[in-house]
Parts: structure tokens; sequence; C-alpha cells
């Protein structure tokens, strides 16, 4: 067992690429941001564009604070070794809300017109009176909103009876406007009023910026202290608040993804939609931490600290997270399918018109199938390369998954000049944040006291 008192600091040192590492990120958040304001002129196309990266480094870091959160609620002491990677990413939380300020005052003013639909639903009370007249109108025979939609269904039953060349597009006019799914969708949009409105929304995303903030600066200095001190009290004291600590990040990362993304679709609803991006948070992450980590191990930073056994055992957690993912995506398709109500259907529809499927495929196949085929067996979990690149696939097909959360709402599929700028500033700044960060700590939790069980971890199966 390795003397505290001689124990490596498994620092990156003024050397090496990992010195310099921050300043690849810093150029591309350059370009991106020059490549932003050329295309700004978009503003529709921009506020997407920004949800989407800035949601993306957020789930970076929402997946990096479980990481730590759940090693400690458990005790496990084969990650300590590989923990600090997930606990630099995690402290990038007051960077992340940084990032936030321009999203959250752009909604606030109306200038990112996001969710117009619900944010001019409030100051103009006459939705009400319009959705009244065509209860009035529509409601006298008792229809109710099943009847309502049957009766809206059959228009394109009679389209299709009729050989309409045109159904597709004329359809979709004509069934975005019967006066009897116009009245339920103001009546959907009204009863989520009292929760969707912009002084509402506002409020809680600052709230979810600031929880997440505490926990990742009280974390990650708590786990800091104990690199000097070498004082076990820190390690109990993150263990006791694992647990309200969990509960507190799975609900804000809930309802930040029903605020965030699912009210874009401002009728549309999911229990399991906070699920689903929890899923795809802990899949990315592990991807990302292998590769980090594998950097250090290559690089000599982390000595024999960090090695094949504790790899495999990251990848058979991203594996298992990769089967939830594809879980728990497909449990909301399926609901959603078999139920068959019209507008629970409204945000997969989008995704399956304009261009679309051809994403949707992709993520099934590039998502799950490939991953599953790819990973499943023991050696190709324990071979570095192969590893290697699978993980950076993982980390693309996630950013690929969050564009297609986002980008439909904003039409039919296409790549915009601002989607690339956005992604590359955000991801950018965030990641110079975090390259830099490691310059200035122990790669190691070298205070943890079950570090040496890490040290010597071997899988016996």
């Amino acid at each position: 067992m390795t003397d505290p008192q001689h124990q490596p600091d498994y620092r990156v040192g003024n050397d090496g690429f990992w010195a310099k590492a921050w300043r690849v990120p810093l150029v591309l958040a350059v370009v991106g941001a020059v490549i932003t304001l050329i295309f700004a002129g978009d503003t529709a196309r921009l506020g997407y564009a920004y949800l989407y990266s800035f949601f993306t480094v957020v789930t970076f870091m929402l997946g990096a604070m479980f990481l730590v959160l759940i090693q400690f609620l458990t005790g496990a002491h084969w990650g300590v070794s590989s923990r600090r990677v997930p606990e630099v990413i995690m402290a990038s939380a007051p960077v992340v809300a940084v990032l936030a300020v321009p999203f959250l005052v752009g909604v606030g003013v109306h200038r990112l017109q996001l969710y117009t639909e619900w944010q001019d639903l409030v100051p103009h009370a006459a939705h009400g009176e319009e959705s009244k007249e065509h209860q009035d109108e529509h409601g006298s025979l008792g229809l109710g909103a099943s009847v309502a939609l049957a009766q809206a269904d059959s228009h394109g039953e009679v389209a299709e009876a009729h050989g309409d060349d045109h159904h597709g597009e004329a359809h979709e006019e004509e069934h975005a406007h019967t006066p009897q799914e116009a009245a339920l969708h103001h009546e959907i949009l009204e009863s989520k009023v009292g929760y969707l409105n912009t002084a509402g929304w506002l409020t809680r995303s600052v709230l979810y910026l600031v929880f997440w903030s505490l926990i990742a600066l009280g974390y990650f200095g708590w786990s800091r202290r104990q690199d000097d001190s070498k004082d076990p009290k820190y390690t109990v004291r993150m263990q006791q608040l694992s647990a309200p600590a969990l509960m507190l990040f799975a609900g804000t990362l809930t309802f930040a993804a029903f605020d965030w993304l699912m009210s874009l679709e401002a009728a549309w609803f999911s229990t399991i939609f906070g699920v689903v991006l929890f899923a795809g948070s802990a899949v990315c992450i592990l991807a990302i931490t292998i590769l980090i980590t594998l950097s250090f191990y290559r690089r000599g930073l982390v000595g024999k600290a960090i090695n094949v056994e504790h790899f495999h055992d990251m990848s058979k957690l991203m594996f298992g997270f990769v089967c939830f993912w594809t879980y728990v995506q497909f449990s909301q398709w399926m609901l959603i399918w078999y139920a068959g109500i019209p507008e629970e259907a409204t945000w997969f529809h989008k995704r399956w018109e304009g261009g679309w499927s051809f994403v949707s495929v992709f993520l099934i196949l590039g998502s799950f199938v490939a991953p599953f085929l790819l990973l499943i067996s023991r050696l190709q979990k324990r071979s570095l390369r192969w590893l290697q690149a699978m993980c950076f696939w993982i980390v693309f097909m996630h950013i690929v998954d969050i564009y297609w959360f986002v980008l439909p709402q904003a039409g039919a599929f296409g790549v915009h000049p601002v989607d690339v700028g956005a992604l590359l500033f955000v991801g950018g700044v965030f990641f110079t944040y975090v390259f830099w960060r490691f310059t200035q700590v122990p790669l190691l939790p070298v205070g943890d006291p079950r570090l040496a069980r890490s040290l010597h971890h071997h899988q016996t199966h």
C-alpha cells in the first residue's frame, strides 16, 4: 500500500498536452462566437440554437453531479480514483449559470421567441374569451374532447379515401386548425397559465442554477479541502448529504427539462421526460469521463492509480445506462403510441416530418444498436482503443440527441450555421474552464480514505 507521506500528487505540471489543453476549446469558443454573431440576425433560429447548445453542456454538468453524488451514496471504492474528473466537470456549474444569462434574458425580454405560445397567452385574456366562443359554438352539442378529436381525425380519413394527392400538406393545415382542436388547445394552455408564465419560468430557472451551483461548489470544495487535510470527516459529511442532494438533483433536473425543453411544445406532456434526459446525461458523462481519464492514463499523469480494471467498470456502467436510456425512450414513445391521444403525439409528429425521420432512425441505430453490439463483450470493454472510439461516438450521438429534442420545434431538418456556432461557443467556454481547472488541482482525490482500495481494485469476473 502506498505510504500517505510519499503519495504522488498526481498533477498535470507545467509541460505536456494537458498543461495547455484549455487553449483548444478557447479557440473553438472564439470561432463559435464569430459564427454566431455573423448569423445572429436570425433571432428565431438563434434562440433554438443557443438553447440546444446550452442544454447540451447542462447535461454534461448534471451527469457529472450524478456520478459524484451516487458514488458517495453507495460508498463505492472502485470509482474513487476516477472521481476527480466528474468533480471538476460538476464544479463548472457557476460557468453554466453565466452561460444561461443570455438565454434567460433573451426569453425574459421576448428577444428569443421560443416560448411565445404560452408567453403571449398570459397578457392576452382574449384567448379565454375566444376559447369560450369555440366552446359555445361546438359545445352546445355536448361534444367532449375525445369526440372532437375523433371528428378532427375523420378529416384525414375522408381525404385519404378520396385519394387527395396533396393530403400531407393540406391535411396538416386543416387538421391543425379545426375549431374543436383549437378550442381544446386553448383549454390545455389556459390550464397551464399558473405554471407556464414568464415570471415563474425565470424564477424557477434561477433557482435551478443556484441549487446546482451550491451542490457542485459544496462537494468540490470539501473534496479539495480533504486533498490537503486528509481528514475523513469530509467523506462522512458528503456521504450523509448525498441522499438529500440526489433528491434535489432529481427534482431540479426534471423540472428544468419541463421548463426549458418540454414547454417548447406547450400543450404536450410526458411524465417520463425528465428521466429520459437524465439517462442521456448519465451515458454521456461516463463516456466523457472515460475519454479524459484515458488521456491522463496514456500520458502517465495518474501512474497506476487508474488501470484497465477501472475502465472496465466505467464501461460496464456506461453500457448499462445505454440500455436504460433505450428503455425510457422506448417507454415514452410506446405509451403515447398505444394511448392514441393526438395532443400527446404532436411532439413525435414533429420529429417524423420535415426530414426529421432520418435523425430519429439514426438515433435508434447510433445510440442503442451500435453501442449495444459493439460494447456488449468483455473484450470490447477492456480494449482501450476500441473503448475510446465508442466513447467519442456516444458523445456525438448525445449531442445529436439534444439537437433532436430542440430543433424540430424550429421547422424542417437542416443544420444552420448558427447551430454550429452556438455549440462551439457554449461548449468551448465550458471546456475551457474544465480543462483549465485540471491544471489547478490533483487529478485524483488524494485525501479520500477509500483511495487506497481504489488503487488496488481488480476485477474478479
